[in-house]
């Protein structure tokens, strides 16, 4: 069941390429209390380019900076969610939308066509951490159908407790 929410007016939604990088990691590192390091980011871009999408105001190109980003990758595990043995899932590692382009979809838009594109690699579930406090992101998660599964004791740097949610795809 492919999930359907178009890029809100005046964005689209794409995949990211490495010229797309440096602007990805400012997003990360200005929006996020969390970080990766330059060569993370390449390795998910490298080994997972079709779950790798930004949100760029007004289409591609013409030097605008990007709106958000969603970074995922597809992984074998135990399920989250039903009861096989092994599944292959998705796990959005990271996603930021910069203030100023909070509020308007593209948040949900990344979401959407995130699980979409994990969706299609194969993917039956997909999961994510998230601040026991980020309450504006539970929100949305849970308007996309994401159940908490357990909750990680200090799991972030600053010792703030994660919730794992996931949903099937």
């Amino acid at each position: 069941m492919e999930i359907d929410a178009a890029a809100p007016s005046g964005y689209v939604v794409r995949r990211a390429t490495r010229e797309d990088l440096r602007e990805v990691i400012r997003l990360n590192r200005e929006n996020l209390p969390e970080n990766y390091s330059e060569e993370f980011f390449e390795e998910v871009l490298e080994s997972n380019p079709e779950t790798f999408l930004v949100a760029e105001e007004g289409g591609r190109g013409g030097g605008k900076r990007l709106a958000g980003y969603i970074m995922c990758r597809v992984e074998i595990g135990f399920p989250l969610v039903g009861r096989a043995p092994l599944v292959k899932k998705g796990h959005v590692i990271s996603i930021a939308v910069a203030p100023e382009h909070r509020r308007k979809g593209v948040g949900m838009a990344l979401m959407v066509e995130g699980m979409n594109a994990l969706r299609s690699r194969g993917c039956s579930e997909v999961y994510l951490e998230v601040r026991v406090g980020n309450a504006p992101a539970i929100s949305l998660y849970r308007k996309l159908g994401f159940r908490v599964s357990r909750r990680i004791p200090g799991y972030y740097r600053d010792g703030e407790d994660a919730f794992v949610m996931a949903r099937s795809l």
